[in-house]
């Protein structure tokens, strides 16, 4: 009987201490969670990071615009989950698609997009990084 109740009762208190330890309480400091929020809100401010685009064309003179619109939709066409951008840098319309953090990623596609268009290349732009 004795032995019963030891096992009993040992039991109840391996249970008790199995349930104490699930619960974890962390005591942080007050200026550390005002950083960690800061530098969320900072972060969710900046829309722009230093990156890498692809440039596919650029079109200068009469009628440029609609040149570069017209590459620009033939690649969304061939190529529909990469962004594209159609950007004006006086004298120049520019389609750039993509957006890479490194030249690495950039160059990975680059392998894919010069089967369609030979001429293109990797270019340093500010990119979007959400």
């Amino acid at each position: 009987m004795k032995i019963i109740l030891t096992i009993l009762s040992l039991c109840v208190l391996c249970s008790i201490s199995l349930s104490a330890q699930n619960s974890v309480r962390y005591d942080v400091e007050p200026a550390i969670t005002k950083i960690q929020d800061d530098y969320i809100s900072n972060w969710k401010k900046v829309g722009e990071i230093n990156g890498y685009r692809i440039q596919i064309a650029a079109y200068s003179g009469v009628n440029s615009k609609s040149q570069a619109e017209s590459a620009r939709n033939s690649f969304n066409n061939l190529f529909p989950y990469t962004k594209s951008y159609l950007i004006y840098a006086e004298p120049y319309f520019k389609v750039r698609v993509g957006n890479y953090y490194s030249r690495l990623q950039a160059y990975k596609d680059l392998l894919d997009i010069q089967l369609s268009y030979p001429s293109a290349y990797i270019v340093p732009d500010k990119v979007s990084y959400r």
